[in-house]
């Protein structure tokens, strides 16, 4: 008796003709079952087309992002030392009355008027400016204080910068003879005579320093004044060019 042996698994079809199983004559892969996994090649032959696809969608995008971006404004410290630099070479300071050394030049005299020059000096490194008028008082022999008032009818005060050893000056005047004509001099008719202190600020300071008075030969009698600084240590405008 023959036994045909049974095979226990799924059915394999048959081709036309009764060769074997299907698509293994002609090289064709089988039909896949719905939901099946695809073979392991074709998974990764799939796998390396979905990587080079997403490398380029990315650096297309990064490129994209770069040449819109635009770069942000400086902000907070960075922003604040271009402005705080910028700012300190502009300005330039008052000079400070412990950065001036102020002491006078000759006196002048001609036609009962007198001439005090007050030359302002920079001792300091730093340049600063000055602009304005000096105060002036006289000390009188009396202990009383003598005020010069600030001259009218001349050009407005400017700014005058000065750098390490640069002078600025002013002048003062006044009448060395009595007021009422007389032919002596004394305290009485005079209030400047024997004075014993002349005390000069600089313009914008508070802290005077202390000079020799004029002299009893011309004292300071009335009309009493002081004009602003203006460059150089004659106490007068330079000419015009």
């Amino acid at each position: 008796m023959t036994v045909r042996a049974h095979s226990f698994g799924a059915p394999q079809p048959q081709l036309a003709g009764g060769r074997g199983p299907a698509g293994a004559a002609s090289g064709r892969a089988a039909p896949r079952a719905p939901g099946a996994p695809p073979p392991a090649s074709r998974r990764a032959v799939l796998a390396v087309t979905a990587l080079v696809t997403l490398a380029g969608a990315t650096a297309g995008c990064t490129a994209t992002g770069r040449s819109a971006a635009t770069p942000p404004a400086a902000t907070g410290a960075a922003a604040g030392r271009t402005g705080t630099r910028s700012g300190t070479q502009a300005a330039v300071p008052v000079c400070p009355a412990a950065g001036l050394v102020i002491t006078t030049g000759a006196e002048e005299a001609a036609a009962g008027h007198s001439y005090l020059t007050l030359i302002f000096t920079n001792s300091r490194a730093t340049r600063c400016f000055l602009q304005g008028y000096p105060g002036v008082e006289l000390t009188t022999a009396a202990g009383g204080m003598l005020d010069a008032q600030r001259t009218t009818g001349v050009p407005a005060p400017s700014r005058v910068t000065l750098t390490l050893g640069q002078s600025a000056s002013a002048l003062i005047g006044w009448e060395h003879f009595p007021r009422n004509g007389s032919a002596t001099v004394s305290p009485a008719d005079c209030p400047g005579y024997g004075a014993t202190t002349l005390l000069v600020t600089a313009p914008d300071q508070t802290t005077p320093t202390r000079l020799t008075p004029p002299g009893t030969t011309s004292p300071v009698c009335w009309g009493f004044d002081v004009s602003p600084v203006v460059p150089g240590s004659t106490g007068r405008s330079p000419a015009p060019a």
